[in-house]
């Protein structure tokens, strides 16, 4: 059974659709144009629409920038040949979402957010958590770090403590999304942070408080997923993290919040 052709590709947690798409490119006879083109053909998203229950009418939204973001699970797959059409790679993906997603289902249903709510504040979840460290068994990942997890979970808290206080979620990696900035470490300007867009929640002109960016922003594991639609119930309504000692601190109040970040700047040098 040995297939001398056979390509095998990885696609990880917390990367966005245009990493997606170079990988696609870079592994099989097909190129990014031709995949931004697929995601954008409504013949095609209407017929996945009707294949799978967790898609909805909500992928074709005309403000979204790429309609599959956040529902493709990533994983380690093998295909048959670099000839392997894009039709099979995202098939493939969507439904090994579908295993992951079944489970909860009845959960879903009864959130008080749709899925692509569900998939959107994951994804937050995922780019704001500190490192891959959960557990997946999908994905093969034995890194597990129970706290990093439950990380994810007191986030999307936050996220939906702020929603339900008609705040701005003020979260930076919907903003580096916004901007299609891929680079995590590159700093963002004043003016960036005022960019108007309806995936970015730092603004501060009130049109984005209270509410979710109009799609997901990347790739989500599981322990994302779990995380959205079973958060911790808490009061936090701001969170930070030190990169360098892998923590997360949260905060009920600005003024602790604040002089955390203070203190966190002296320790990592202004970062």
């Amino acid at each position: 059974n040995y297939n001398p052709n056979e390509i095998q590709i990885q696609f990880r947690e917390g990367i966005t659709m245009r990493e997606v798409a170079r990988l696609i490119a870079s592994n099989t006879n097909h190129t990014e144009d031709e995949v931004f083109a697929l995601l954008e053909d409504e013949t095609y998203l209407d017929s996945l629409i009707e294949e799978y229950w967790f898609l909805t009418d909500a992928i074709k939204d005309p403000e979204i920038y790429y309609s599959l973001e956040g529902y493709l699970f990533p994983d380690t797959y093998n295909f048959a040949s670099k000839d392997v059409s894009i039709e099979t790679i995202f098939a493939t993906m969507l439904d090994e979402m579908e295993q992951v997603l079944e489970p909860y289902r009845s959960d879903i249903e009864a959130s008080r957010f749709s899925v692509h709510e569900l998939l959107t504040l994951a994804s937050m979840a995922e780019k704001e958590g500190i490192g891959n460290d959960c557990a997946d068994e999908e994905t093969g990942n034995d890194r597990a770090d129970e706290e990093t997890c439950n990380d994810r979970a007191n986030i999307v808290s936050v996220f939906i403590n702020r929603i339900d206080s008609n705040m701005s979620l003020g979260s930076d990696v919907t903003t580096r999304y916004a901007l299609r900035i891929d680079d995590a470490t590159q700093a963002l300007t004043a003016a960036q942070y005022q960019t108007q867009s309806p995936y970015n929640t730092r603004l501060i002109d009130g049109s984005m408080n209270g509410k979710l960016p109009v799609g997901p922003i990347c790739t989500v594991s599981k322990s994302s997923i779990e995380a959205a639609i079973h958060p911790t119930e808490t009061d936090y309504l701001y969170f930070i993290a030190n990169i360098q000692l892998a923590q997360t601190f949260f905060f009920d109040n600005s003024q602790d919040f604040e002089a955390k970040k203070l203190e966190l700047q002296d320790i990592n040098q202004g970062r």
